[in-house]
């Protein structure tokens, strides 16, 4: 059987009572609510709160929606969620009002970061060997993940299955970024198996460039890669080339060829005209199609080696190189930038090494850790290669620091 994804339109400034409706139709066309859990049963429903500002977060009406319907269905619900690493999470869920929402609801609410953490061991692991998940996570009979649309610098899309992030504690995503984001999320997301995504495009957050943009749309699916490939399609992307969705698909999660998808409320090929039109206006990333060599062809001195790195990364390195300036960089050393898991270092030149996954490399020269790496450390990186920069303070060693400041160690979800 094909998986279900609905795509269902709601009025740009549309009257709670028609987001409402359109949140309600877009699970309805997929077998309705009673598809995914009975009453009695344990649903847990994990928002995405970027910042506590509503703005900037899955819309509060969304959210409320989602929890009411399986209140309504004779369900124990529980929204939970664990924000941004450098935030304080107190802080934040006070701006959104989290607590109303859930009262408002009939649900009940759970700050992760203060949630019992279980340790679990991955099988076969490319990501981290174990996870530490919020133990209210685990106990669910149901897992809903209702994101916000949003462009993501890292990820390149965060939808239903990067939502997961905010299960686990934020030392434990710190690991997850050294080791693998993107295969950490799909060994994440196996062990979590959510049962429906419901994804928020009412209004949507772009590239950085453009903004908060509506976009009237709720995105509903019965296999989260289904849901993100179909979402993912429709902002512009190719979905086989976002490698946390590729890599939850390689694990058996669930579907990633849309040919594959039962799509209901549109169709395939109008899907992709729009993320053709107007996707990529709103979702694209600048340099997210840039060729680092051809960026850096005026620099004689710089060899670029590119052993089938990750888009993620390519993205990066493009935009460390358009922050410094390719005539700052063509006045320095003789240097390699190395990245991908098949490249090797350059003897005779400093190597400026990107990513986790040339780790056993990282003797030969300046190694930038990280999977995928931050644009931030890969300039920092250059610069030490340029000799402007001795000892550089890496960007989690600048978000950790700033947590503790934020947040009681003690926590469970520290």
């Amino acid at each position: 059987m094909k998986p279900k994804v609905s795509l269902v339109k709601v009025p740009l400034k549309g009257w709670d009572e028609e987001v409402f409706e359109g949140v309600r139709r877009s699970i309805d066309l997929i077998g309705g609510p009673e598809r995914f859990a009975k009453s009695g049963e344990k649903v847990l429903i994990k928002p995405n709160i970027v910042y506590g500002s509503r703005e900037w977060s899955v819309d509060r009406r969304v959210l409320y929606a989602v929890a009411k319907i399986f209140v309504d269905l004779g369900c124990d619900v529980v929204i939970g969620e664990n924000p941004l690493v450098d935030t304080n999470s107190s802080e934040e869920f006070k701006k959104y009002e989290m607590e109303d929402v859930a009262k408002r609801a009939g649900a009940k609410f759970v700050n992760f970061r203060r949630d019992e953490q279980v340790t679990v061991e991955v099988e076969n692991a490319r990501g981290c060997e174990t996870l530490r998940i919020a133990k209210t996570v685990l106990d669910a009979d149901c897992v809903v993940s209702v994101p916000i649309m949003r462009a993501h610098a890292l990820c390149m899309v965060s939808l239903s299955i990067k939502n997961l992030w905010g299960t686990i504690p934020p030392t434990q995503r710190h690991l997850g970024h050294r080791k693998s984001l993107n295969w950490t999320l799909a060994e994440l997301n196996k062990i979590v198996g959510t049962k429906l995504a419901v994804i928020d495009g009412t209004t949507a957050i772009g590239a950085p460039h453009v903004g908060l943009q509506p976009l009237g749309i709720i995105i509903a699916g019965d296999d989260p890669v289904a849901a993100d490939s179909i979402a993912t399609i429709r902002m512009g992307y190719d979905p086989y080339r976002i490698e946390h969705i590729r890599y939850t698909h390689e694990l058996g999660v669930g579907e990633i060829d849309p040919e594959k998808i039962e799509i209901i409320g549109s169709t395939l090929e109008e899907i992709k005209e729009i993320g053709r039109k107007e996707g990529r206006k709103v979702f694209r990333l600048k340099g997210y199609n840039t060729d680092p060599r051809r960026l850096l062809k005026r620099a004689e001195n710089v060899e670029v080696v590119m052993g089938n790195p990750c888009s993620s990364c390519v993205y990066k390195l493009t935009t460390a190189i358009k922050s410094i300036g390719v005539d700052k960089i063509s006045k320095g050393p003789e240097m390699a930038i190395v990245v991908g898991p098949e490249a090797k270092p350059v003897p005779g030149k400093v190597n400026v090494i990107l990513g986790g996954c040339l780790k056993k490399y990282a003797d030969e020269g300046i190694f930038v850790d990280f999977c995928p790496v931050y644009d931030y450390d890969v300039k920092q990186g250059i610069l030490m290669a340029l000799g402007e920069v001795e000892k550089p303070k890496w960007l989690w060693e600048r978000i950790l620091e700033s947590y503790r400041k934020k947040e009681d160690e003690s926590l469970p979800g520290f």
